[in-house]
């Protein structure tokens, strides 16, 4: 999967998690607490998301159009901002569904706008950039980690056995989520992928 790939399939698992909040903001006050759910949850997918943005940005900066820049940085400051602020209103109870509905909403919209702005240029962008070198040149090295995000849970288990009760221990069911890779599972479960991977490697090679 390249760099590009990945940031698509963030995407579509984005996608997912803004159908099931406008889902939910359609059904009545008593979704109150499965929006809120969902609001936070998203937040930290969304922020994982734009951290593997901007290193691809970072690494293609040189090529890439200026003003395709200029916008990039804009949503990434703008959007997380608003859903950092609809979270503080839920954590302090201000206001029920009804007044939250309309900020929620716009968030929403301009959240798929922008994926879908940055699908129909930015990622081919990087990607011509990209073309003919090695894959992943210019992005961040993992350094001596054994893991990584793209990685499935059967395959972590499966070299790693020791890990097996750190996924139970989260809940994540091995059996029906094996297919799945870390960061996927780490977000449904509402867990911090790069915590996720700490643990385990933590577990890999104990100190």
């Amino acid at each position: 999967m390249t760099a590009v790939d990945r940031l698509r399939r963030d995407h579509t698992l984005l996608r997912g998690k803004l159908d099931v909040l406008e889902t939910a903001l359609g059904m009545g006050p008593e979704t109150w607490y499965v929006v809120r759910e969902v609001c936070f949850t998203l937040s930290r997918q969304l922020r994982d998301h734009i951290r593997r943005e901007e290193a691809l940005v970072e690494a293609c900066r040189q090529q890439l159009d200026p003003r395709v820049l200029a916008e990039v940085a804009v949503e990434h400051r703008d959007e997380p901002a608003h859903l950092r602020a609809i979270n503080r209103l839920f954590v302090a109870g201000a206001g029920g569904l009804d007044q939250l509905r309309p900020a929620l909403t716009d968030v929403l919209r301009g959240l798929r706008r922008h994926m879908a702005e940055e699908e129909a240029e930015l990622f081919p962008a990087c990607e011509r950039v990209l073309a003919g070198t090695q894959e992943g040149a210019g992005m961040p090295s993992a350094g001596t980690r054994r893991l990584n995000e793209e990685m499935t849970v059967n395959r972590v288990v499966r070299e790693f056995p020791r890990t097996r009760p750190v996924f139970e221990r989260l809940f994540i069911n091995v059996p029906l989520e094996g297919s799945t890779c870390l960061d996927e599972v780490a977000w449904r479960h509402g867990v911090e992928a790069r915590d996720l991977l700490q643990t385990l490697e933590d577990v890999i090679e104990p100190s």
